[in-house]
């Protein structure tokens, strides 16, 4: 199966505001426009076909969860069975616990996949400077040491930390199933920020408000940036002392655009 990654449609937020939601649209396309002047189950309807054809981009599967299109659930078995990619096999697996599957293998392999990435010994990969800033285009020490004492060249090595091993916490967070606070609770403990944001934004989903003051001590241990990408998903909670923690940790015009999207309906993954 062939899977196509498509450009996602993100944002209006400055540069610097936008980093956390630039960060989750790496690496779940966000949802699609449809066709002008096509309904709603017709477009559904070409989406379940597009994926029984075996031949689809990620976003289709999302616009599928997203409209809880039910029906699809077969399909969408039959592709995680044949499916050789993993990236869209966690897609699919995760796309089934949306919509309501029963069949525990799909919930195992996210949690499979997810423990890779909350156990995962490797350093951050960026480089910061005195002030905690990231060095753009420079790998930590620790880094490269590291990626050398497991044979690993040090560019491919930091891609997959950067990027696959956020995408494994990604799938099992976006379901919003209470069964994964444990093991996300753990990820907030990730030395790779970008899995601690994703874990974040999974609790923030569940509102599982006992996880507030975690997700606080994770920003709070982080550098700047990257508190600010973890404080997110504070906004996403009823609370006074999440919503005190996101003002400390997120520019002013920031924290109130996100107050806004939130109340016309964006959720921590911003769909």
């Amino acid at each position: 199966m062939q899977s196509k990654n498509q450009s996602p449609r993100c944002g209006r937020f400055g540069k610097r505001q936008i980093l956390p939601l630039a960060v989750w649209c790496l690496f779940t396309p966000c949802a699609a426009i449809g066709q002008a002047g096509q309904s709603a189950p017709d477009k559904i309807a070409d989406q379940i076909a597009r994926v029984k054809s075996g031949d689809f981009p990620l976003v289709t599967i999302e616009e599928i969860a997203e409209a809880h299109a039910v029906q699809a659930i077969p399909i969408l078995k039959e592709q995680f069975a044949l499916s050789q990619d993993a990236s869209a096999k966690a897609k699919l697996a995760s796309a089934l616990v949306r919509l309501g599957d029963k069949d525990d293998a799909y919930w195992n392999y996210l949690v499979a996949q997810a423990t890779t990435a909350v156990q995962s010994d490797a350093p951050p990969p960026t480089a910061f400077d005195v002030n905690g800033k990231a060095i753009p285009g420079q790998l930590s020490p620790e880094f490269i040491a590291w990626s050398r004492a497991h044979s690993l060249p040090p560019e491919s090595a930091a891609q997959d930390v950067v990027f696959g091993l956020p995408v494994k916490v990604a799938m099992l967070a976006e379901t919003g199933d209470p069964r994964g606070v444990p093991l996300l609770r753990q990820a907030l403990r990730s030395s790779n920020y970008l899995v601690a944001v994703m874990a974040a934004k999974g609790l923030a989903l569940i509102q599982d408000k006992d996880s507030i003051p975690l997700i606080i001590e994770a920003c709070r241990k982080a550098p700047p940036d990257e508190a600010m990408a973890i404080a997110d998903s504070l906004i996403y909670f009823d609370d006074a002392q999440a919503q005190t923690a996101a003002d400390r940790y997120l520019p002013k015009q920031y924290a109130e655009a996100m107050r806004e999207a939130r109340a016309q309906g964006m959720t921590p993954f911003h769909r």
